[in-house]
């Protein structure tokens, strides 16, 4: 698996001010904790947390170099965001070692165009991402799923695909993750049932009437 590096530096301060003056130049806080060592408190710029996922996504190994410290290999735990500006304002990194076997989220890569969609069908990607237990040093970018043989009304459950050795996948095995819908069609001349004899409501009459009742 590719890994990537980040250099970062050692906190200097602490406290929300803090926080917010180090922002004001484009670097965020962040922590380096697990495998039952002492967290480090860490800040770096948010560019280049930013280039790394864009690179390798959010399961990729990252080699973070903290000056003065040394090197951590980690992953991406969680990256808060400002609701507003959507801008990281903090990283937690998690310490792994290559042949721990943890669980994450690998996207599904879709291959091919489906037979039944040339004939008229809708393709529905109904499940985006699979919960896949395995080794660190084995995580793959995706999971990829031919799907160029579907049919109309054919669809492609978590059971019935194949992951490589030493995977597990914890969804349950009958949800789908990709089908082929019948296109909804209405002919020439159909229309919704109504109901002739009510009246259709005028909301504002309505509302009229409850202000004259209170």
């Amino acid at each position: 698996m590719e890994q990537a590096r980040l250099d970062v530096r050692l906190r200097k301060g602490k406290g929300k001010g803090y926080a917010r003056g180090i922002r004001r130049i484009g670097m965020v806080p962040g922590v380096v904790y697990g495998h039952k060592q002492e967290p480090i408190n860490i800040e770096l710029m948010e560019s280049g947390i930013h280039r790394i996922i864009r690179h390798g996504g959010e399961n990729v190994l990252i080699n973070i170099n903290i000056a003065d410290h040394g090197e951590e290999v980690t992953m991406v735990k969680e990256l808060q965001t400002d609701p507003l500006t959507k801008k990281i304002i903090h990283a937690d990194f998690m310490r792994v070692s290559m042949e721990e076997q943890i669980t994450t989220h690998i996207p599904v890569t879709l291959v091919g165009e489906p037979i039944g969609v040339d004939e008229g069908g809708v393709l529905e990607f109904l499940l985006r991402e699979l919960s896949i237990e395995c080794q660190v040093g084995n995580i793959p970018e995706d999971i990829k799923i031919d799907i160029s043989s579907l049919k109309i009304g054919d669809q492609i459950r978590v059971e019935d695909i194949t992951l490589p050795e030493g995977m597990i996948c914890h969804d349950e095995p009958v949800t789908v993750i990709v089908t082929v819908a019948s296109p909804t069609v209405i002919k020439e001349g159909e229309e919704l049932a109504v109901d002739e004899d009510k009246e259709p409501e005028v909301i504002s009459e309505r509302r009229r009437a409850e202000k004259e009742e209170e």
